[in-house]
């Protein structure tokens, strides 16, 4: 019974290995995303072998819609978690330059269309598409005097007058930046975000180190997974070495 309860243990580990150093590998590159410019790699041509990007996967997919906007000539875009979408008399089109992307605002200006998406904030102008800040774009709003601002990530708000040349509003970000520190409400932290931030190492290190807790913890698992592979190997070949050796000394065995 314990020896097959160790076997179990044994298979039942190699069969896991493979997950483990997947999650140990995701887990360092995740933590530098940034650094290694991950989200500028697409890799939509090869992915469709995995189910969860397969066909099927897309059709059992319903469109999010998370802003629309009506334009001067009629037309209205939706935006999605997916994809922009014109919208029209003659049916439903793809805007196929933020196609799989996520949009979240939708800004018609007199001088053009200005979209909030993951990927940057893009410029619509006499039916042509074109990105004109990279980042993960969150809103965009329209000033009195015609300008726009959009806020982004990583840079914080940037306003434009043409939707082309774009720089800080500098007195917001002064006024932001010179609150005192008993004027700023904490952050809200429930029981589902102290999880996620106990399991990425957030509530140790803060935001800024918590790379060294994945990393820490990738090459754990890293660790663990090529060494229990390693010692699997070992034993199979023990157990092999000793069989042939019994095989071998067995009488009417012919030695070579």
């Amino acid at each position: 019974m314990n020896l097959k309860a160790r076997d179990w243990h044994n298979w039942v580990s190699v069969l896991l290995i493979l997950p483990m150093l997947l999650v140990g590998f995701t887990s360092i590159f995740l933590a530098h995303k940034k650094e290694l410019g991950l989200n500028e790699i697409d890799l939509t041509p090869y992915v469709g072998w995995l189910p969860g990007y397969g066909a099927s996967a897309m059709r059992a997919m319903s469109p999010e819609i998370r802003s629309t906007a009506t334009l001067a000539d009629g037309s209205t875009l939706v935006g999605t978690q997916n994809g922009l979408f014109r919208a029209d008399a003659a049916g439903v089109t793809a805007v196929a330059e933020l196609a799989g992307d996520q949009v979240r605002d939708i800004l018609p200006m007199t001088w053009g269309v200005i979209v909030a998406a993951k990927s940057g904030v893009w410029l619509e102008q006499d039916g042509r598409w074109q990105r004109v800040l990279k980042g993960d774009a969150w809103n965009a709003s329209a000033n009195l005097d015609g300008s726009v601002t959009v806020t982004l990530k990583e840079r914080g708000p940037l306003s434009s007058p043409d939707g082309r040349f774009w720089s800080a509003p500098a007195v917001l970000v002064a006024g932001i930046a010179s609150l005192p520190l008993e004027e700023i409400p904490p952050e809200r932290v429930t029981l589902g975000k102290l999880m996620i931030d106990l399991h990425t190492g957030k509530a140790f290190l803060g935001k800024d180190g918590e790379w060294v807790w994945i990393d820490l913890l990738g090459f754990v698992w890293i660790f663990l997974g090529f060494t229990g592979l390693w010692l699997w190997w070992r034993t199979q070949t023990k157990k092999r070495d000793a069989a042939i050796k019994r095989a071998q000394t067995q009488p009417g065995i012919a030695h070579a």
